[in-house]
């Protein structure tokens, strides 16, 4: 079969899909439970990289008659990572750094009184966004926390912004809707006669 671009063209670009999704084209939401160390507008746009999160279901080997079969296991939800630029007030670095005190206590060892508790944790939104500008698709990470605060490297060699990555432990997520997902697929019933 002969290739031709016009046909690669008219398959990829189509009247439902105008254009290949782009991965510069994302928004991020990140908000915890209590509103005290949620990004605001402004700081969202400073979410430099994120991912679309992942899932993964494990295998579960059961060994009979000398074979092993594989059955459906768990489904596991990997850790979803940010990467974030530095602004010279550090506020998005202070709101996470006090989100993980509420959660493990303060470095010289004191404690909040939601230490340990369910309310200290989020929520994560990312939504890839089209090139017309709507959002085509979102995904939320529930009950999500940051793992991991990385480090900012410094270098007198080096002139661009500061950016650091953070990881967020989340225990599932969901897909948001679209305008496809918002038909309905489920048959009206027939008028009865």
């Amino acid at each position: 079969m002969a290739f031709t671009v016009s046909e690669f063209k008219s398959n990829l670009f189509t009247k439902t899909n105008s254009s290949g999704a782009r991965p510069s084209l994302f928004s991020i939401l990140i908000n915890d439970s209590e509103s005290t160390y949620s990004f605001g507008a402004k700081n969202n746009v400073l979410v430099k990289a994120a991912e679309i999160p992942a899932a993964t279901i494990a295998p579960l080997s059961i060994n009979y008659a000398g074979r092993a079969y594989k059955l459906t296991g768990f489904r596991t939800y990997d850790n979803w990572t940010t990467t974030i630029l530095n602004d010279e007030n550090f506020t998005i670095r202070n709101n996470i750094m006090n989100w993980m005190y509420r959660l493990s206590g303060m470095a010289d060892g004191g404690h909040f009184l939601t230490y340990g508790k369910p309310e200290t944790t989020g929520d994560g939104t990312v939504t890839q966004i089209g090139v017309d500008g709507s959002a085509k698709q979102s995904w939320k990470m529930h009950n999500m926390w940051p793992t991991e605060l990385g480090d900012i490297p410094l270098d007198w060699s080096n002139d661009a912004v500061e950016e650091y990555t953070v990881t967020w432990a989340y225990d599932f997520w969901s897909k948001g809707k679209t305008q496809e997902d918002t038909v309905s697929i489920i048959p009206t019933a027939a008028p009865a006669t």
